[in-house]
């Protein structure tokens, strides 16, 4: 039988002021934590979406090279100087800017989406950027294909890769094709590598991932990369446009990993 405690007059009483604020301060234990252990779900949530995109994305990649006899699918972009300039071209991979595009039609003209109709997949999940910073319309786009990859299309050019084929050094393990941008360098289709030994970056790579960015290989795998060096942390907090910062000279573990992932020789 439920008892009821009572004041001197029989009436029945509530709860103390001091019993209120031992149970709000058991609670506010309780969400501590618990709450962190969710955030950390939700972001373990996201990076596995992620890479189940850039696989799915990569099988693309894949198909087409199946369907044109090993060329590589095209990956040119106009550019004219400022942010809103870089264009990809169309008949590649993807057309228009991620930056600046209001929906996802430059996506549906890519060589790619008849392989998969889903524009979803070309999306970081954790990406909550917005078309030109202004707080309104999310993006459609997170991912740029490695500039090796037939950014100029032209056979006369061996500047990159165009054949499959040609992948040798580093091996379709090694070499990556679809990253990851950071939400304040992507614009047009390709993300713009430096030479190994130039301790610089172009584009630069997204950190949504506990400090990381997904990345998938011409073999058809995809991993998580979580970045090292405090230089690229600290590149990835900032608001601006960022093209060209410079990495650690010499020793700069995150540009030398990426740097493992184009040409160390000319393209034959």
């Amino acid at each position: 039988m439920r008892t009821v405690r009572s004041n001197l007059s029989g009436a029945p009483s509530g709860f103390t002021l001091i019993e209120l604020l031992v149970v709000i301060g058991i609670i506010a234990v309780l969400a501590g934590l618990l709450l962190p252990a969710l955030g950390r779900a939700k972001s373990k949530t996201q990076q596995i979406a992620c890479l189940n995109n850039y696989r799915q994305l990569q099988i693309c990649w894949l198909l087409y090279i199946d369907d044109f006899n090993d060329a590589l699918p095209p990956n040119a972009t106009l550019s004219t100087g400022d942010r809103q300039g870089f264009i990809a071209t169309t008949e590649t991979w993807i057309n228009g800017n991620a930056w600046t595009d209001l929906d996802s039609q430059n996506i549906e003209r890519g060589v790619l989406f008849g392989y998969n109709r889903s524009t979803r997949i070309y999306k970081c999940p954790a990406d909550r950027s917005t078309v030109m910073d202004l707080g309104k319309t999310p993006r459609s786009r997170s991912v740029s294909m490695n500039s090796y990859m037939n950014d100029q299309p032209d056979p006369a050019s061996r500047s990159c890769w165009h054949k499959y084929s040609e992948i040798r050094d580093p091996s379709p393990t090694k070499a990556f094709v679809f990253l990851d941008e950071h939400q304040n360098s992507i614009e047009n289709a390709r993300f713009t590598v430096t030479q190994p030994g130039v301790w610089r970056w172009i584009d630069f790579p997204a950190a949504r991932h506990n400090n990381g960015c997904v990345l998938s290989f011409a073999d058809g795998h995809a991993e998580t990369w979580r970045w090292l060096e405090p230089r690229t942390l600290e590149t990835s907090q900032r608001t601006d446009w960022i093209q060209g910062p410079l990495g650690v000279a010499g020793t700069d573990r995150d540009l030398l990993r990426i740097h493992a992932g184009v040409p160390r020789t000319p393209i034959r």
